[in-house]
């Protein structure tokens, strides 16, 4: 419980940065009459809110990282300590115990991260219409016209780009482990941290 409402509130608070850093990367793909040509993160932050579309996509962008901590961290737990029964105080164990967790985060993850992606870099329809209403409706037309055999396609499009989303996942929880033990080592955090005035 507390990865789903930790998780999926960060994503609805942080969505109006993620809106403007997917525009901003997809911008160059598009031709120039169609182009938002934001000149930094501050000016597509204003133009996004004049466009009213601050939350757009908040759903999709809450339910992906609530995706993201509820699976992660308890799995990464027992693989490790699995791992540790086998192999003892070795290196391996945290690298295994990584990529199982990050394996399954993406799996649970990318769905989401597809709908919002695309709800964020959408632009209007010839008819002046967006393509997708909100993330059910994304969710749905993506497994009706995507997913579906009648159009030689699968599910797969639900997981599309998946290697560069777990090789990011890996790497920025992998690494940030190493980073955390600097601090603990150097004594820069307290893992069981207190208020003073409880210390005797």
């Amino acid at each position: 419980m507390a990865g789903v409402l930790g998780g999926f509130t960060a994503g609805v608070l942080t969505n109006p940065i993620d809106i403007v850093f997917n525009r901003m990367q997809v911008d160059e793909m598009y031709p120039n009459a169609a182009r938002r040509n934001y000149k930094h993160f501050l000016d597509g932050l204003y133009k996004v809110g004049e466009e009213g579309a601050l939350l757009r996509g908040a759903g999709a962008n809450g339910l992906k990282l609530a995706a993201i901590c509820s699976s992660m961290t308890s799995l990464y737990d027992l693989c490790k300590e699995n791992s540790y029964y086998f192999f003892g105080p070795h290196w391996v164990n945290r690298l295994f115990g990584t990529v199982v967790a990050v394996g399954v985060g993406t799996a649970v993850s990318l769905p989401f991260d597809q709908i919002r992606t695309r709800l964020h870099t959408m632009r209007p329809l010839p008819n002046g219409q967006m393509p997708y209403t909100d993330t059910l409706d994304c969710l749905v037309k993506m497994l009706r016209y995507e997913a579906n055999q009648k159009w030689s396609s699968n599910v797969q499009c639900l997981f599309a780009g998946g290697q560069a989303y777990f090789l990011r996942l890996f790497l920025i929880c992998y690494l940030s482990q190493f980073a955390l033990d600097y601090y603990h080592a150097n004594d820069y955090v307290q893992e069981f941290w207190q208020p003073a005035r409880f210390t005797w």
